[in-house]
């Protein structure tokens, strides 16, 4: 019955205008992704939290440049496992390591006590950066093959070209020719670039 109550009470005074009167509005997204993400931390092993953790405090750079992490077994005097983080080259390694003890606090402040982390580098890690270098250069830009013109385009290239002189005329007829089959596929091209309304 109090129950039921309190639920009278806040409707009766819930004002549209007045933002304390209101409840923070949540979506479905944020409902579906926080239980989900419930979920996922109760199911997940210690290696995969511990990547998840050290992800969130490490910062974007560091996070890039992380293969995969590895707890020890737990050991020393407070029975605490050491973090091993795999790096994809020596660049941070350095940097990364002589920040070790502040990392360890704030693993152990985001919920994950470790005695120690320490930075090895991949054996994968060339393979990466190849991996990286491949996707920046994109793929190569090939030439895309070019429609062939209609009878009555070859037509009027023929009729545009009767003016100019003969010792230019299969030079610019060629240069006429390429310049038609290009603008046929340019309109393509943009429409395939062009951002697509929801």
């Amino acid at each position: 019955m109090g129950q039921s109550r309190k639920r009278w009470r806040e409707r009766m005074e819930y004002d549209p205008l007045d933002p304390a009167k209101q409840h923070k509005p949540e979506t479905a997204a944020d409902l579906v992704s926080g239980y989900l993400d419930a979920r996922l931390a109760r199911g997940a092993n210690k290696t995969l939290q511990a990547l998840t953790i050290w992800q969130n405090i490490a910062g974007k750079r560091a996070s890039k440049h992380t293969v995969a992490v590895w707890l020890s077994d737990p050991a020393g005097p407070r029975n605490l496992p050491d973090l091993v983080v795999y790096l994809d080259g020596n660049a941070l390694m350095v940097d990364l390591s002589t920040n070790a003890e502040l990392y360890v606090d704030r693993l152990a402040h985001a919920g994950l006590e470790v005695a120690h982390v320490r930075f090895k580098l991949s054996r994968k890690a060339g393979q990466i950066a190849q991996r990286r270098m491949a996707a920046a250069e994109g793929p190569a830009d090939e030439a895309p093959e070019l429609p062939t013109l209609t009878p009555y385009e070859r037509t009027r290239i023929v009729a545009d070209v009767e003016r100019i002189p003969a010792s230019m005329r299969e030079d610019v007829s060629k240069a006429m020719e390429m310049s038609l089959r290009r603008a046929k596929v340019a309109p393509t091209q943009e429409a395939k670039s062009a951002p697509q309304n929801p």
